[in-house]
């Protein structure tokens, strides 16, 4: 009896995933577009990040500490802060502002900051 209420719950509650998430309005399906290139888990962005590990002296001692963005319309201004070792091996906070189109691709880097 146990294994049917079970199997019910599963199939009852495995419809409520079916269900469509789509944005109901133009600027909900921004912000999903928008957000959608962002970790959930730290906020960092993901083609930004990629380009700063490439640049890093050392990739394996990148640590997020924030981003934040501004929506300029056909792009955004991503500031990425982070910390990582220098050559030296001490470890640096730094920071990255770039812009990025909605699909998450780095345009150009615009500043960096020691």
């Amino acid at each position: 009896m146990f294994v049917i209420l079970v199997m019910t719950f599963l199939a009852l509650g495995s419809t409520d995933s079916n269900k469509s998430t789509t944005p109901k309005t133009p600027e909900e399906a921004r912000t999903a577009q928008i957000e959608k290139h962002f970790s959930a888990w730290d906020g960092s962005h993901n083609g930004l990040t990629k380009v700063i590990k490439e640049s890093m002296n050392d990739p394996n001692s990148y640590e997020h500490v924030e981003t934040r963005y501004g929506d300029k319309g056909d792009y955004l201004i991503v500031t990425a802060t982070f910390r990582g070792k220098n050559a030296f091996g001490g470890v640096v906070k730094n920071s990255v502002t770039a812009k990025v189109d909605l699909n998450g691709n780095v345009i150009e880097v615009i500043s960096q900051s020691p």
